[in-house]
């Protein structure tokens, strides 16, 4: 501590000597205890220290508590364990409704179509009700340990979606059932989809709607996912999605204090819903 005090206690006497022309007058060195020391030692004692001392509270202040850092560290170790406590938690009545009333809408508007492609399906819960009622879906996650979770008649890929590693004209429809808005380039997500759609194919995205009720009561859970949030401008998504597709808009599923109701009350409703069906060859540039 001494030796790293009087280095540092050096070189700023040699820079206040180069700014200023002249030795500072210096407190009683602690180190050595004569008032002007040329060690530097002082200048410690009565510069340096004391913006350390500051730094270090402001440190301790911002710091998040030991349990919280224990936490964090536990979850992000063994992805498998997060993988099993989402799925758990799915299965609460809650969450099951909410899986129902997003079923029944998906199954509304999927009519005609056979090949979907689910992104970031994760366990694929919703999914394997597709595939009961007679869609071939295939699931894309980037969580290998989700998918492990997901049933057989769900076809899955473990990808970023970003990367989407399928073939061009490949799928009827794309659904992304709340998980666009946690990518890290939702553009690029947009313009995969357009691609790997058949032409006049559909795409769903279901979107949290940050202005609702349930959204704001969520952000204030710290433990909550909707803080993972990336993209919460709903509206700059519409307009990227506008590129390659012709977009309908509309707002669905009140939530408040656990009740879901029908609601298509913009601060009521927690899904701002996305569907868009794919612009012919050639349109896309007329349109841009």
């Amino acid at each position: 501590m001494q030796t790293e005090a009087v280095w540092l206690g050096r070189r700023l006497l040699l820079w206040w000597v180069a700014a200023f022309g002249f030795m500072p007058v210096l407190a009683v060195c602690p180190f050595c205890g004569r008032p002007g020391c040329p060690s530097g030692a002082g200048l410690y004692a009565t510069v340096i220290a004391p913006i350390l001392a500051s730094r270090s509270r402001r440190a301790r202040r911002n710091q998040k508590p030991r349990g919280a850092k224990v936490a964090d560290k536990r979850a992000g170790a063994d992805p498998n364990e997060t993988a099993k406590r989402y799925l758990e938690s799915c299965r609460k009545g809650f969450w099951q409704e909410v899986f129902q009333l997003e079923l029944k809408y998906l199954v509304e508007h999927l009519a005609g179509c056979r090949d979907i492609l689910s992104v970031g399906c994760g366990p694929a819960i919703i999914e394997s009700e597709l595939a009961k009622r007679g869609f071939s879906v295939t699931g894309l996650d980037v969580s290998r340990e989700a998918l492990d979770y997901a049933p057989n008649q769900v076809r899955t890929v473990a990808d970023r979606a970003e990367d989407m590693p399928f073939p061009k004209s490949s799928f009827d429809a794309v659904i992304c059932v709340v998980s666009l808005q946690f990518v890290k380039d939702y553009r690029q997500v947009l313009e995969k989809s357009a691609s790997v759609l058949r032409p006049g194919g559909r795409i769903i995205v279901m979107l949290l709607n940050p202005e609702s009720v349930f959204f704001k009561e969520r952000l204030r859970n710290s433990d909550s996912y909707v803080r993972r949030i990336r993209h919460a401008d709903t509206r700059d998504i519409e307009r990227a999605l506008a590129v390659s597709f012709q977009v309908q808009a509309e707002y669905l599923m009140g939530v408040e204090q656990g009740r879901l109701f029908e609601s298509r009350d913009p601060h009521r409703a927690a899904l701002y819903i996305l569907r868009g069906t794919k612009l012919p060859v050639g349109a896309e540039e007329e349109k841009s």
